[in-house]
């Protein structure tokens, strides 16, 4: 379990990736008054990478060990970086073109989250084996 400071910072960010969830859905509604009728699936779906990525894993956080500060800073990177490349391609979906140079967002943002993730397990690794090892 996680102490009380770090259950504050969690709810704090479970509720930031919940605004940010909202503001997409927002800013989907607002572009789409624009767009002439013209949907995009990225465009639409873009809330559901804060809301899952953000809240839900911070919830999931307050039963696991908490991370550390490397882990704390690139994960938002990798969310940001995801959000950022579904707007674009709703932005060029919606225009009726294609843009290649999209896709490196995508892949930029799951490497990002594929570092985290790997971190994370390193650091759950380190923390048990020093619990396993007695001490001399």
């Amino acid at each position: 379990m996680s102490t009380s400071s770090e259950r504050k910072i969690l709810k704090k960010e479970a509720l930031r990736g919940l605004c940010f969830a909202v503001f997409l859905v927002a800013f989907n509604l607002v572009y789409g008054i624009f767009a002439h009728g013209v949907r995009s699936i990225y465009m639409q779906t873009a809330f559901v990478i804060p809301l899952v990525g953000g809240s839900l894993v911070s919830l999931l956080l307050f039963f696991l060990p908490y991370p550390n500060a490397i882990v704390k800073a690139v994960w938002p990177m990798g969310l940001a970086t995801l959000s950022v490349g579904f707007l674009l391609h709703g932005v060029f979906d919606i225009y009726g073109t294609e843009e290649e140079l999209v896709n490196v967002f995508f892949y930029a943002g799951v490497i990002l989250l594929s570092i985290t993730g790997i971190l994370y397990i390193i650091q759950l690794v380190q923390s048990r084996n020093k619990k396993s090892k007695p001490h001399p």
